[in-house]
């Protein structure tokens, strides 16, 4: 696969499964034995692993949009620079919905063999949702 193809593909993940949340999707996009790599769910494998993920999230947080702010490919790898946007309605780690609107950058990592997803990291920015849902104190300045 080409390197715009490879684009496209992980493009399909931030437009088709989270924008339009069709998770049929995902079936298309990721191989069979998919890694996902994340803080919140350790080192899983398959689709499934990634259906469970993004239902943390679409509990939590129904209807969550993201902006893509830059793709970057090299070969076999994709880097996506994005915002997510949501409103906390359900619960997320303990906590009841709030209300909290928030706003989180992310940067994930994508490998991909054969024009599926082969591997995942999400590096979204936990520490920054944990305090705009005042799960963790703000830092202060000196």
């Amino acid at each position: 696969m080409s390197i715009e193809q490879n684009k496209t593909v992980v493009s399909r993940l931030y437009d088709e499964v989270l924008n339009q949340e069709n998770k049929a999707v995902i079936d298309e996009i990721f191989a069979a034995e998919v890694t996902i790599h994340d803080p919140f769910t350790g080192v899983t494998q398959g689709p499934e692993s990634f259906r469970q993920l993004l239902n943390i999230f679409d509990t939590a947080f129904p209807g969550h949009r993201v902006t893509v702010q830059q793709v970057v490919a090299e070969g076999d790898w994709v880097t996506v620079l994005h915002t997510h946007q949501a409103t906390h309605t359900g619960p997320f780690m303990g906590l009841p919905g709030t209300g909290k609107q928030v706003n989180v950058e992310g940067l994930e990592l994508f490998r991909l063999a054969n024009g599926r997803i082969t591997e995942f990291w999400r590096k979204d920015d936990n520490v920054s949702l944990l305090i705009q849902l005042g799960m963790m104190p703000a830092p202060q300045m000196a």
